[in-house]
């Protein structure tokens, strides 16, 4: 397994501090036991290569309880990343890190996942959180995972359907480490576009 998934602990630990206001430089995950199911620890493996990547993704967001749909937005490029659901904007560099509303063009200091509490995501959707739904499935699965591949926003995505009480679980990740689908009863993100750089206008704000 990848540095990624021996360092998972951590995140389930302060899970609950990047709901609300952070400040400092990335967080990284620590120690936490890997599965044996080999389509989960597969994706969990490919979602580690996630947080070095340089992309640009755009997502649709559909909360499945009252069909609510946000577009939303990751771009990295080395140590700057940029996270947009709807109008709110979440920048990295290495010296800051800033939660900002689009239409106003103000920012606040640190990460506050609180902005985005109704579409039922946090910033990290598109990698370190998914890969801590995969393991929460994971331990309260019912039977193995089915491994499949499709094709999201003209891209070859990995999927593992996780077989959970109540229903199934879909996860679809790209080659190169971000999200590509989760299909949950709470909700549904897709993919809908991909490019291997970084978009330099979601680094700014004010433009979407």
């Amino acid at each position: 397994m990848t540095r990624f998934i021996r360092t998972l602990s951590l995140a389930l630990v302060g899970a609950a501090a990047l709901a609300g206001c952070a400040t400092g430089p990335r967080p990284t995950l620590v120690d936490a036991p890997a599965t044996d199911d080999p389509a989960i620890a597969g994706l969990i493996d490919m979602l580690g290569k996630a947080d070095d990547a340089t992309f640009t993704a755009e997502y649709l967001i559909t909360v499945n309880y009252g069909g609510a749909t946000v577009n939303a937005a990751v771009a990295q490029s080395g140590p700057e990343r940029s996270v947009t659901v709807g109008d709110i904007r979440y920048l990295w560099s290495s010296a800051s890190q800033r939660t900002c509303t689009l239409v106003t063009g103000e920012c606040a200091n640190g990460i506050d996942d609180t902005r985005i509490s109704d579409v039922q995501v946090t910033h990290q959707f598109w990698g370190r959180a998914m890969a801590l739904r995969i393991h929460t499935d994971a331990g309260r699965d019912i039977g193995p995972a089915r491994s499949y591949s499709v094709d999201v926003a003209g891209i070859t995505a990995t999927c593992a359907v996780i077989p959970v009480t109540g229903g199934d679980k879909s996860y679809c990740v790209t080659e190169a480490g971000p999200l590509a689908m989760y299909l949950g009863p709470d909700v549904s993100i897709e993919l809908t576009s991909w490019s291997p750089e970084a978009n330099p206008d979601l680094f700014g704000v004010g433009t979407t």
